[in-house]
C-alpha cells in the first residue's frame, strides 16, 4: 500500500470555522437566517446541516454554493492539524505517494497555495477536488467516487492497494464503492460506529495515528504474503 489519499477539510486541515463562517454566508445568500455557534456545531455533529435548510431552497445549488465559497475565505483558526507535519514527513521517508483530494469546488492550483501557506505543500504528490471530476459520478452529494476511480486508473494499482482517509461517512461510502482500504478520522467529529456502517475499515481519533496504522496493515500483508508462499 503506497499510495495514500487524504481529504483535506476536517481531516488534514482543521478548517471547521471556516465552515461555520461559509455555511452562514451560503444561508444568507438564499435569504435563510444565519445560525448560532452552538447551533452549528450540534448540528455539524449529528450531521443535520442539510435538515435544516427549508424544503423550498434548492440543496444541491446551496451546498455547490457552499462549496465554491468554500475557497474564497481563510480564518486565523484554520491550520493543519495536530501531528500532520510529522505524519506526512513520515510518509515521504517511507516512499508513499500522497495524494490530497478535497469536496471544494475550485481549481487545484487554489489548493495548493493553501498547502503552501500551511507551510505542507512540498510533502504533497498531488491534489484533486471535485471539479475535476465528471458530474455523473456524484451519485451521493459530495461524494469523491470519481476521483479515487481516477488516481487507481492512473497508477495502476488495485483499489484495496489505495488508502482513503477521511472524516465524513460520504468519504468511506465512495471507498466503500471503489473499493479502497478506508480510514476514517474522528477530527470531523461523526460518529465512530456511522463511519464503520458506511464502509470504514479502521477509524482512528486523528491523522496523528495513521502511522500506527500503516505499519499494522503493512505487517498483516507481510505475514499474509509469507502464508500464501508456503508450500501447501
Amino acid at each position: 500500500m503506497k499510495i495514500i489519499i487524504l481529504d483535506l477539510d476536517m481531516t488534514l486541515v482543521d478548517t471547521l470555522e471556516r465552515f461555520f463562517i461559509v455555511y452562514n454566508r451560503t444561508r444568507e445568500i438564499f435569504g435563510l437566517k444565519k445560525i448560532s455557534r452552538k447551533d452549528f456545531i450540534d448540528y455539524f455533529r449529528k450531521d443535520m446541516l442539510s435538515q435544516i435548510i427549508p424544503e423550498n431552497v434548492d440543496k444541491v445549488r446551496f451546498w455547490r454554493t457552499f462549496r465554491t465559497l468554500y475557497g474564497t475565505l481563510f480564518t486565523e483558526k484554520d491550520k493543519p492539524m495536530k501531528g500532520a507535519l510529522n505524519v506526512l514527513k513520515w510518509l515521504r521517508e517511507n516512499n508513499y505517494k500522497i495524494i490530497v483530494t478535497t469536496g471544494r469546488e475550485v481549481d487545484p492550483e487554489e489548493i495548493w497555495a493553501e498547502l503552501r501557506r500551511y507551510g505542507i505543500a512540498e510533502y504533497i504528490d498531488e491534489v484533486y477536488t471535485i471539479k475535476q471530476q465528471k458530474p455523473e459520478d456524484e451519485d451521493i452529494l459530495f461524494s469523491r467516487k470519481g476521483l479515487l476511480c481516477q488516481i487507481v486508473e492512473k497508477y495502476n494499482v488495485r483499489p484495496n492497494e489505495v488508502v482513503f482517509v477521511g472524516d465524513y461517512w460520504v468519504d468511506m461510502e465512495a471507498g466503500r464503492a471503489v473499493g479502497t482500504t478506508n480510514v476514517a478520522v474522528l477530527t470531523g467529529l461523526k460518529d465512530a460506529k456511522l463511519l464503520e456502517k458506511h464502509g470504514a475499515h479502521v477509524v482512528i481519533e486523528g491523522i496523528w495515528e495513521l502511522p500506527k496504522v500503516l505499519t499494522s496493515l503493512m505487517q498483516k500483508n507481510v505475514a499474509k504474503e509469507k502464508r500464501n508462499k508456503q508450500p501447501k
